[in-house]
């Protein structure tokens, strides 16, 4: 599986059947499914997919993933976190099993991506499982000739809760362009050193590559959280544009086309570039469903091809 260097195709997404490989946990609350998926196309660090499960009645839960893996690897590696009132993420967490198959489509987005093509220092800010799509960024930069300087800032409620630890601190050992900071929020160990809370603008000042050197920022995590670091890096004068952010749980709000009936989770949503903004086509039969627009009196959002939006 290789990574292309062009813009995301605009292809019409396709449901597949992808084989579980294997199921490796990585917390208490998290594990990696690695998959092999029918008719894989490559992928960029930094995509996600959709997962579809469909009871025996016909009802059907859908929702997206970040990849976590590079595009060299051979298997699709996705990571699950338990979450609360989750409908999708217990059957993965406790039911699913090496030999079966998951239904799935992919790669989906463009925006939020990140190749060693890009030479500019790359600051990468997670909180807790947002780090799955900037550990793809990480083991594609790893794998790559030309590493651009790099730091990992990521915070978690304790260091049990770290997701892929073992792996990080050994990057970090034996590649010195690499930084990574931890911040645990809730549980430190006994003796810990290191950053105590929350990612604030005080670890941000210190740990950031200086907005002199425009680095490439992606903030992934809850939304206070993006929306916190965001601000706060806009406030110490890295240029917004530089800063590329992923709300997980923004993803997860259902909408319903006008045109076909069909319900999506706006994260599986194609987004295309436009001149004054963003456009955002239906999955299914590409419908124009969302429009951004940016205008002199602040940004608009048109929704005339959804019915509606349910959070």
């Amino acid at each position: 599986m290789t990574a292309t260097e062009t813009s995301v195709s605009s292809r019409r997404i396709e449901w597949q059947l992808a084989e579980v490989r294997d199921v490796v946990i990585e917390t208490p609350r998290v594990k990696s499914l690695l998959l092999r998926p029918a008719g894989w196309p490559g992928h960029l660090p930094g995509q996600h997919v959709d997962i579809r499960l469909t009871a025996g009645d016909g009802y059907q839960a859908q929702r997206s993933y970040s990849i976590a893996s590079p595009p060299e690897d051979e298997l699709l590696a996705l990571t699950v976190e338990r979450v609360k009132d989750g409908e999708v993420a217990p059957y993965l967490l406790d039911e699913l099993r090496a030999g079966d198959q998951l239904e799935l489509r992919g790669p989906i987005g463009g925006y939020f991506v990140w190749t060693g093509a890009m030479f500019s220092p790359l600051c990468l800010i997670a909180g807790g499982a947002g780090v799955t799509p900037l550990m793809a960024m990480l083991r594609h930069r790893d794998r790559s000739s030309g590493r651009a300087p790099a730091v990992l800032m990521y915070s978690a409620r304790s260091l049990e809760d770290v997701i892929y630890r073992d792996e990080i601190d050994a990057m970090a050992r034996r590649d010195n362009s690499l930084r990574v900071v931890h911040a645990l929020t809730r549980e430190q160990p006994k003796g810990w050193m290191g950053h105590r809370g929350r990612i604030d603008k005080t670890l941000l000042a210190a740990n950031c590559f200086p907005p002199s050197q425009n680095p490439a920022i992606y903030v992934c995590g809850p939304t206070a959280f993006v929306e916190s670091v965001s601000g706060l890096l806009v406030e110490l004068q890295f240029d917004p544009l530089n800063i590329k952010t992923e709300r997980p749980d923004i993803g997860l709000a259902k909408i319903r086309c006008e045109a076909c009936d069909c319900v999506s989770s706006v994260g599986s949503l194609a987004l295309y570039a436009a001149p004054m903004g963003a456009v955002l086509h239906c999955a299914d039969c590409e419908s124009v469903l969302m429009r951004a627009v940016d205008t002199p009196h602040g940004l608009w959002l048109e929704m005339a091809g959804a019915r509606c939006l349910k959070f």
